[in-house]
């Protein structure tokens, strides 16, 4: 994973909040001690307020910003994007005829974020990002990647990076724009749910175990009729259409 920035004032103030805890938790445990009339071994530092704070630090990085009451009481805005995303994206490569299928696989933490995108014929990776939570319009995530052509891609496809731009809407949809590099000049737009379960927890496996797409259409836009999905997914976003450029 890597890191990503966000326009949320939580990662000034949540880092205060944990040292003040440590610190409170070493003064407790060296009482505790005392009264219990312990001692450590001389080359244990203990109780540390370091030590304390290297493992809350953690213990939320990885954990509890996730909660529910964590986010109710404010001290994290960040959205958790964390899991399997299905849904399909069209390009301008077609004249934006035919959704194409695409999984995407989101493995985040507090401060770490990585963004797996696979359809039929090439695979991405993010290499940067960006959470914008202040947006008045929801939470955006913004992220350039790089996109590997497949074995069994035409031969016009190239490795080449990309930008995305997809808004979070009610938490279990994401859509937005992509636009690729110099190399493909192609843009289009992405619209997928979020699945039930989550990933494995381990980014770096995820290659491993990829998800295979089959290769076909699952719907034709010109043909007037709207795909099963589009009743889940764009009914909050199409509301918001007319600001969003369209290709």
């Amino acid at each position: 994973m890597h890191g990503y920035s966000t326009d949320s004032s939580e990662r000034r103030m949540v880092p205060l909040l944990l040292a003040l805890l440590a610190i409170a938790l070493a003064w407790a445990s060296s009482k505790f001690l005392a009264m219990a009339h312990l001692s450590l071994p001389w080359w244990v530092d203990a109780p540390s307020s370091m030590a304390f704070y290297g493992a809350l630090y953690t213990l939320f990085d990885r954990y509890l910003w996730r909660n529910s009451l964590v986010h109710k009481l404010g001290l994290v805005r960040i959205p958790n994007l964390a899991g399997c995303w299905r849904g399909y994206l069209v390009t301008s490569f077609d004249g934006h005829a035919t959704q194409h299928d695409l999984i995407i696989n989101i493995f985040q933490s507090w401060t770490q974020i990585v963004v797996y995108l696979t359809t039929p014929t090439s695979m991405s990776r993010s290499c940067t990002a960006v959470i914008q939570v202040d947006d008045p319009e929801g939470a955006v995530l913004v992220y350039q990647y790089q996109n590997q052509p497949l074995a069994d891609a035409m031969k016009t496809m190239h490795m080449h990076y990309g930008t995305a731009m997809l808004r979070i809407s009610t938490g279990s949809c994401l859509a937005g724009d992509y636009y690729a590099g110099r190399d493909r000049r192609t843009f289009g737009r992405i619209c997928c749910d979020r699945q039930l379960g989550s990933p494995t927890t381990d980014s770096g496996q995820y290659w491993l175990n990829m998800p295979t797409i089959p290769t076909g259409r699952i719907g034709i836009l010109r043909s007037g009729r709207r795909h099963p999905r589009d009743r889940q997914c764009l009914p909050n976003l199409l509301r918001r259409a007319s600001r969003w450029p369209v290709p």
